[in-house]
């Protein structure tokens, strides 16, 4: 007998390692699939079983449709599960990840509003096209879920979710605080420094496994002791130039709102209750 399948289909970002790290793994009466088993997924599956599978991967916009083609092979009639975070806060938290791993470029060099001709595209932050995707590959709508509701209530959120898949839980296994930490804002402004004047390089898609290996490990030690610095570093060794202003945030929020709107309101009227839509 084939089991019902749920797919959560994360975002970096908008609390997917939380989710992956502290809250599935207590699921009970589900089978968990994580993130580091998503190409044995499909074997998982057709395998059958009494309990329904919950699989859960962290798919970036380039990746998106073509993981999302390949699990919707092997499980059509698999239930997504999106969370989105809203535009501004999201592309915040993706900006000052770039620049703590070293990949610093002033903020209209990372996505460019004008001419589109920033380091990450433009259509990478729509959603909506997401939720279309997912419509056109599985059988069942998106179940559409929104990151400040978990900021807000996340006790409630995980119950949402848990109801959805029919999970149990006991809700002291699971710690309730973010797995990413955010840095203060001086460590984040000496990592700028660092990434502005180091050889760091970004990834190449066709990058052999070891050179990958000894980027990742090799930014990751420098990154670690720029963290340790950057708590220590004179004030007058680091640019008092903001990492991101109120008006560049206003910006993003401005020119992404008719895909944030589309979002709230598919999930108005798709979602299965007001409770879980809220």
């Amino acid at each position: 007998m084939r089991p019902d399948v749920y797919f959560h289909v994360g975002a970096g970002r908008a609390a997917s390692r939380w989710l992956q790290e502290q809250v599935f793994p207590r699921f009970r009466g589900v089978r968990y699939i994580p993130r580091t088993r998503f190409r044995q997924s499909a074997g998982i599956i057709a395998m059958g079983g009494d309990l329904p599978v919950l699989v859960s991967r962290q798919l970036g916009y380039r990746e998106f449709t073509p993981s999302v083609s390949w699990f919707a092979r092997a499980a059509p009639t698999a239930r997504p599960i999106l969370v989105l975070r809203r535009h501004d806060g999201w592309l915040r938290s993706v900006y000052l990840r770039e620049i703590k791993e070293l990949r610093y470029v002033p903020f209209e060099s990372f996505i460019d509003f004008e001419r589109d001709a920033g380091v990450r595209p433009q259509a990478s932050a729509l959603f909506r096209e997401r939720i279309r995707v997912l419509e056109e590959h599985f059988e069942h709508r998106p179940l559409v879920l929104f990151f400040d509701r978990l900021a807000a209530n996340p006790q409630g959120f995980v119950r949402a979710i848990a109801d959805y898949v029919g999970a149990s839980y006991d809700e002291t296994e699971i710690a309730f605080r973010p797995v990413n930490r955010s840095y203060g804002d001086r460590q984040y402004r000496f990592l700028r420094e660092v990434g502005r004047r180091g050889p760091f390089t970004r990834r190449q898609r066709s990058e052999h496994s070891a050179r990958r290996w000894l980027r990742v490990r090799s930014r990751r030690l420098a990154w670690h002791l720029g963290v340790g610095l950057g708590r220590v570093a004179p004030e007058r060794f680091l640019n008092p130039e903001p990492l991101l202003t109120d008006e560049q945030l206003e910006r993003a929020r401005a020119f992404y709102e008719a895909d944030w709107e589309a979002c709230l309101q598919y999930a108005r009227e798709h979602n299965p209750s007001s409770r879980i839509a809220g």
